[in-house]
């Protein structure tokens, strides 16, 4: 008869665990909500929901969704830091400060003045682009008041 100390069976039990039901616990408890997840993930949220049935998921999506998520998935699986090497951080391409939106496509390289007189001729340049969609915008409400 074999007979296991409680940490043996302990780590047996959750190398055997769901790996799609702990991830979808994980989420839930921190709060952020899937879209957001799946968006960061790069992944749809029906495939996400789908990663929640599957009982086998790989150690590198695991950890990446620790960092999206900021949770140590180490606690539910002791062995993923002595197997599962991190990859170093791919460094972020320099963004501007303008809001990018997700159907902008590839942010544009962000002009910048060599000066004062350039500074003043884009600043009254932006000043007539808002006006005519301001008075666009006008009009259109007004059509739609009729």
């Amino acid at each position: 008869m074999l007979t296991q100390t409680g940490n043996e069976l302990q780590t047996m039990i959750k190398t055997n665990t769901h790996r799609g039901e702990v991830i979808r616990d994980a989420i839930k408890a921190s709060g952020v909500a899937i879209g957001v997840v799946a968006e960061k993930m790069g992944i749809s949220r029906k495939t996400l929901y789908n990663k929640f049935k599957e009982s086998s998921i790989p150690y590198s999506f695991i950890l990446k969704l620790g960092e999206i998520i900021h949770h140590d998935f180490s606690q539910d699986f002791p062995h993923l830091s002595k197997t599962v090497k991190k990859e170093a951080p791919k460094p972020q391409p320099q963004m501007s400060t303008n809001l990018l939106l997700p159907f902008d496509g590839e942010p544009q390289e962000v002009y910048k003045p060599n000066n004062l007189r350039e500074c003043e001729q884009e600043l009254v340049n932006l000043q007539r682009k808002y006006i005519s969609l301001l008075e666009k915008f006008n009009e259109l409400l007004l059509k739609t008041q009729v």
